[in-house]
Parts: structure tokens; sequence; C-alpha cells
């Protein structure tokens, strides 16, 4: 649902959770799929909270010392931990094609506020780079208290077309200005593609309903409509899973671009965890399914 993607601790039994394993028990992945580790630039890095610091009053969230009950009470309630990881497989037109991985890297300060950096990369196998390579890499800040975003980055690379989109959102001023200098007036509460798949993970998603997100990408706002179809049991390399189907409606570029119907699959539960996205792009189809997941950095012992 977002640049890599798209396109992102309940217990044992939770349905959401695979058949085997104990939550969060899922292998890291490989080191050649690592998770990403980049710092941002100091100009956002004022204060950086990584994650496997020393457990303290907000380590419900993984957050650790670094943030105190009073803080803790202004953020929203959300169905991730910092050091939440997915890593997916790509299958394009049957074919592995390559793989995707989404983390929540680390909290930060952008313009004195809290964030959360959502990480989302993509890369093409040795085998497709040959004559379509593809390396995207896409940054989401996401206000710890009202899930909005703050800024975005992007850097597409697929085939011989290149993209490197930096935006700040002021959410005071409903202004988007980017790394050139252009500013374009946004709606209240708006999004980038990343954040807007992380706050529908937020929602509630009942069957028959449709959301409508604010959002702006490509020096253009829209309002991307999100519909929830069905229940329905799945199977994918890291489980099986009872998930909510539901159907976003992007006008995005990148390698997801839609050209027919984008369909996610959600677990049906308080994590709302991405498992399966199937899309249709302008060179065939695309599945994205869920091959290894983490819901949280381990504390060092």
């Amino acid at each position: 649902m977002a640049a890599g993607i798209a396109v992102s601790i309940a217990p044992l039994a939770s349905p959401g959770l695979p058949d085997t394993g104990a939550p969060g028990s899922a292998p890291a992945a490989s080191a050649s799929a690592a998770p990403d580790s980049a710092t941002a630039d100091p100009a956002t890095r004022a204060e950086e909270v990584a994650a496997g610091d020393a457990p303290g009053a907000a380590d419900s969230l993984g957050l650790g010392r670094w943030v105190n009950e009073e803080e803790l009470k202004r953020f929203a309630k959300v169905p991730w931990r910092i050091g939440e990881y997915f890593q997916f497989s790509i299958d394009w037109n049957g074919l592995n094609g390559g793989s995707s991985l989404m983390q929540v890297q680390n909290l930060q300060r952008v313009a004195g506020r809290r964030a959360y950096r959502i990480v989302s990369k993509t890369e093409s196998n040795s085998f497709v780079s040959k004559f379509y390579k593809v390396r995207d890499r896409a940054e989401s800040y996401i206000d710890a208290e009202s899930l909005y975003t703050l800024r975005f980055i992007k850097h597409l690379r697929e085939g011989g077309y290149k993209s490197d989109v930096d935006i700040r959102f002021d959410q005071g001023n409903r202004k988007a200005t980017y790394s050139d200098g252009k500013s374009f007036d946004v709606a209240a509460g708006v999004h980038d593609v990343l954040s807007a798949f992380y706050y529908v993970r937020t929602r509630p998603l009942p069957d028959g309903a449709t959301m409508v997100v604010p959002t702006h990408d490509n020096k253009k706002s829209y309002e991307m409509e999100v519909r929830v179809h069905k229940r329905e049991r799945i199977e994918v390399p890291a489980g099986k899973f009872n998930c909510v189907l539901v159907e976003p409606i992007l006008k995005s570029e990148g390698v997801f671009k839609s050209k027919g119907s984008i369909l996610v699959w959600l677990t049906d539960d308080e994590r709302r965890m991405p498992v399966l996205v199937r899309t249709k792009v302008p060179v065939g189809s695309i599945n994205v399914a869920l091959t290894d997941f983490r819901l949280f950095f381990e504390q060092k012992k």
C-alpha cells in the first residue's frame, strides 16, 4: 500500500496469529535482508530513540526509558511497537522477482514532535534486475500523537526511471513543502502513501465499510478510499492467518502503481499485520506475501 509494499501483542490464541509459534517468535530475516539501520539526517534526528534500550514506563511500545508516563499518555494507541518488522517475497507473473520489507525503525523528533520512523524497501532479485532493476526506498515520519505524517522521503530506482522526493508536512498550516522549495496546500490530517497504510492499521475495519484518507504524493493531493470487503483465512509462507481483505484506491507512482485493483490482506486482530498484497502493474501482476516477521526488538540481556 506504499512505496515498497504498495502499496504496514495479542495472546497466543489470537485468531490472526500463525497456527504455530508464540507471538513474536518468528525468526529474524537472513543477513541479506536484514532490517534497515540507516539514520536520518541531522535536521530530523534532533533526538533518536532506538529500540532495545533499557525497559521503562513506556516499554509496552518498545520505547524503553526514553518516554515518560506523561508523554506516553498523549500518544495515540497503535498496533505496532518499535522494531516491528515484516519481510515479503515478491512474485512477478508467477516468478520470484525480489523482496520487500517494512519496519518501525525508531522514534525521532521532527519539528519538535515525536514521530515514528517507518522504513520500507523493495529490491528486485538478480534475475529480474538483468532487465528491470528495482531499488525503491521510502521513509515516513508519523506523529506519535495524531498519527498524521510529518515528513516523507522517497527514492525510486526502477529500470531507467529515477525519482527522489523529500516532503515536509506542516499539519498546523496545512502545507506540504518539497526540497526544491515548492509548497502545496493540503487537507487537514493529511498522510503520505506510507503513513496512510499505517494509519489504516489503527482503524476499525467492519465489512462493507469505506474509509477516506486524505493523501498527498507527487505534488498532488487526493482522497484515498479504502474499501473493506470481507474476512477470510489465507496461507502464506509465514503461516496461516485469519484476515480482513481491504482494497485501497491509490494514485501514486512506483512499482506498485495501480493499473487495476490492489487487494491487501491484514490480520483480523489488533495487530493488523500485512500478510498479502495482490495488484496489477504495467508489466503484469504482482503478489507480495509475508515470509517472516518480528513484532518488536528483543531486549538485550
